[in-house]
Formats: structure tokens, sequence, C-alpha cells
């Protein structure tokens, strides 16, 4: 389901597509997801663990703070900022709901606390005033290039992300 709902969007594939692509049975696919939302929730949480590991891995072979806050920035503009990209799953699922209580926020929101406080806490270690202002800063640069780039489809994005990047991770 996961290429599904970011190719498409979650919105965009029904149930059907969904038992067809599966393969199961309507019964099957609700034994293990009673509903939508369910499937959605697990879609979100599969994409935020996946994502949360990566950056765990990465940053963990530097022993340096700053110099893993600029490989987490290059992954950031390799991984997100080329032309196949269909944007950020987690900024293309809070854009799909609008309702604040729906579980996929609830999802979007602890995936992005969750980036900001490992951001933070590197910026910690490399002795940076004001790390959680700086890190809610990185992470601003990081959506706005992402959403700059799905409207915009600027040749040079990744480079004015990278950029902007550096400068604030190294600012003193």
């Amino acid at each position: 389901m996961d290429r599904l709902f970011y190719r498409e969007g979650i919105h965009a594939v029904g149930i059907h597509r969904i038992l067809d692509e599966a393969r199961v049975t309507r019964v099957t696919l609700y034994r293990h997801f009673p509903s939508k939302d369910d499937l959605i929730v697990a879609y979100l949480d599969q994409r935020a663990l996946r994502g949360e590991e990566q950056l765990e891995e990465l940053a963990g072979r530097y022993d340096d703070p700053v110099q893993a806050l600029l490989a987490i920035g290059r992954l950031l503009a390799e991984e997100g900022l080329d032309a196949e990209y269909r944007g950020c799953a987690f900024i293309n699922a809070a854009a799909e709901f609008g309702d604040p209580s729906h579980p996929a926020l609830a999802i979007v929101s602890r995936h992005r606390a969750w980036v900001r406080r490992q951001t933070a806490g590197l910026l910690v270690r490399a002795g940076r005033p004001e790390p959680e202002r700086t890190a809610e800063a990185l992470l601003m640069v990081r959506t706005g290039a992402v959403v700059g780039n799905s409207l915009d489809h600027s040749p040079d994005i990744d480079q004015t992300f990278l950029r902007l990047w550096h400068d604030v991770v190294t600012a003193a």
C-alpha cells in the first residue's frame, strides 16, 4: 500500500484498488485493518519507522555531531528533492486530511517532533546555542524545500537547500 498511497494519494486509492493490489479478500484485509484509517495509520507508521531508523543509522556513523547533521542534510537533499520525488509522505498526508483529530495527523506530528528532538540532540552535542529553535529552523528549511520543489520544480532546489542547511547547522 505504501507505493499506492505515496504515488497516487491516500484519498485517491479506494478499497477495491487496495484489494486488487494486495491480492487478498475483503475479509482478510478487514481482519488486519478494520478500516481504511487503520491502513493509513499503518502506512504512515511504517514510513516514520523507516525514516527514523535511517536517520539514526546515518547519525551513528559520525562522532562529530556537526558532520552527522551535514550528512543528514545531504541525505535529505538526495532523497527528497529529485525529479521523481512526489513530496514528503507526511506533508502529503497532512494536506489530505483537514480534520485535526484524524489519526494520520497524529502520526505526522509525532514523526516531526521526533525529527526535531533528534536534530536538537545533535545540536546540543555540537554545543550550539538554542538547539530547539535551531532544530525547528532546520525542519522549516526542509519543509520549505520539499513544498517549494513540489510547486516550482526548481532545478537547483537541492543546492539552495544544502546551502541553507549548512548555514544553519554551522552558525555559531
